[in-house]
């Protein structure tokens, strides 16, 4: 197994997503990876090995961001207020 790993950080909502591959699995036609908090699209490729959600966690510093920068957001805050 040749597990990678590839960073995508969101400067809309100050996230950091850690998405994983095993690159000797076999190709499917589409893979992606969508936010738990507003199901936008993190992450996405054709014709590559299936792509999951290791981990995600809040982005300190801005100043040193990943190769993928995203900065797509659509979270709607749903509590009641008051």
């Amino acid at each position: 197994m040749a597990y990678q790993k590839v960073l995508v950080d969101n400067t809309s909502c100050s996230r950091r997503f850690h998405i994983t591959f095993n690159d000797e699995s076999q190709a499917v036609a589409h893979t992606e990876v969508r936010c738990n908090y507003c199901d936008e699209v993190v992450f996405g490729l054709d014709n590559h090995p299936p792509i999951r959600l290791a981990r995600e966690e809040n982005l300190t510093k801005m100043n040193r961001l990943s190769e993928n920068v995203i900065s797509n957001c659509s979270f709607e805050d749903t509590m009641p207020k008051g």
